[in-house]
């Protein structure tokens, strides 16, 4: 009888510039069992989607050196990460910022304020169904 292989967790690439969020998500996201690598602005963020080939990005949108929404119009204009999905996760909670990323191609826009353990392992698991 085939072994049959453990499942592999998803790799999810969290970009966030604030040192303290970034490590309290990583955190999270490994607590979950999830394998996660982090960039701290946008250039390294585009390096990390493009050479790590993550299942999943949480992006935020004021990052240095390249913002969030041109991260996200990067990866989609991209044929080889087109269909990556980007969970926006942001203190911008203005209805524009949020409709941009949504038109922009995020699965979702997460604001940070509203952001628990919960509600991101829910997401991010609704996203990965898709």
């Amino acid at each position: 009888m085939p072994t049959k292989k453990p499942s592999k967790k998803p790799h999810i690439l969290v970009v966030e510039d604030e040192p303290a969020l970034r490590e309290m998500y990583a955190a999270w996201l490994e607590a979950e069992k999830y394998q996660v690598s982090t960039a701290e602005d946008g250039v390294v963020g585009i390096d990390h989607i493009m050479h790590q080939q993550p299942d999943l990005v949480l992006l935020d949108i004021m990052l240095p050196k390249k913002d969030g929404f041109e991260v996200l119009a990067e990866v989609r204009r991209n044929p080889k990460t087109r269909d990556l999905p980007v969970i926006i996760l942001s203190s911008l909670d203005k209805d524009y910022e949020q409709k941009q990323g949504i038109n922009l191609g995020a699965e979702h826009y997460l604001v940070k304020t509203d952001i628990s353990p919960e509600l991101l392992y829910q997401t991010i698991n609704q996203v990965l169904k898709q």
